[in-house]
């Protein structure tokens, strides 16, 4: 959000030679532009140049004493007789009321982005012009205290996504290799096991099937597995529990399966 420099005024309609235009171009916004008093004609415009072509953001006003107020904008090398554009349609900055009583006078409303116009945002422009009025006032001195331009906020790029090649930290690469390793269960390899629980009666689970049992699936696998490559690593990481049954096996390894509820294994 870096400010946009306003370098001159290009033309006014009217001004107070105590209250130039020309403070609009001050940074303290201390003394107002004001109409000239003896202007009895309830609309103000002035038209200012920009240090340099910018698209714009946030603009910023100080009021004193305007009711209504509409912001647009152009480029410098356009035809004298081209239409602007509106960057902000008209909106009230004092109400009926506040205008006769003469209060709230000096606020200041900002504008961004998603109160322009569409064709406005995103381009860059280095005119300016404002068109302020006080129509329920007739006596009072009407101007603008202010005005700050902001170019738009800029988008932090998106963080860099590391190569699809990346080294995989040790602590994944157990993990990985293994899920990677091990084929889907083939049917044959399911009725086996059903087999061998039938004929097990006492056995509900792979970890409580005797040794020979365990032995007879391993080969079951590692025939399913003969035509892949990669054999090795899994069977690296296939254990064989202690002789006897009964014996529980290590949390997270190949062997521990979840267990197939008892009504399914006692038949």
């Amino acid at each position: 959000m870096a400010p946009v420099k306003i370098s001159y005024v290009v033309s006014f309609s009217s001004q107070d030679p105590k209250y130039p235009a020309e403070n609009l171009l001050s940074e303290d916004g201390i003394q107002p532009w004001l109409g000239c008093p003896k202007d009895r004609r309830r609309q103000l415009s002035v038209e200012l140049q920009l240090e340099r072509a910018s698209p714009i953001g946030y603009v910023d006003i100080g009021n004193h004493g305007c009711a209504f107020l509409q912001i647009e904008v152009g480029r410098s090398s356009w035809p004298r007789d081209q239409p602007y554009l509106t960057l902000v349609p008209t909106v009230t900055l004092m109400t009926p009321a506040d205008s006769k009583l003469d209060q709230n006078r000096c606020g200041v409303r900002m504008f961004k982005e998603s109160d322009f116009s569409e064709l406005t945002v995103g381009q860059k422009w280095d005119r300016v012009r404002l068109t302020c009025s006080q129509p329920f006032s007739p006596c009072s001195r009407f101007g603008l205290s202010f005005i700050r331009l902001r170019t738009p906020q800029e988008q932090e790029p998106d963080p860099p996504r590391p190569p699809l090649d990346a080294v995989v930290p040790n602590s994944f690469v157990p993990t990985v290799r293994l899920t990677l390793s091990i084929p889907r269960r083939s049917r044959e390899e399911e009725q086996l096991r059903s087999c061998l629980w039938k004929l097990e009666g006492a056995a509900w689970s792979p970890a409580h099937l005797s040794r020979s049992a365990q032995m007879v699936l391993l080969a079951a696998r590692n025939q399913a597995l003969r035509p892949r490559a990669g054999t090795s690593a899994l069977e690296d990481h296939l254990e064989l529990p202690a002789e006897g049954e009964g014996g529980p096996a290590e949390p997270g390894s190949a062997l521990d399966v979840p267990a197939a509820p008892p009504s399914t294994c006692r038949q």
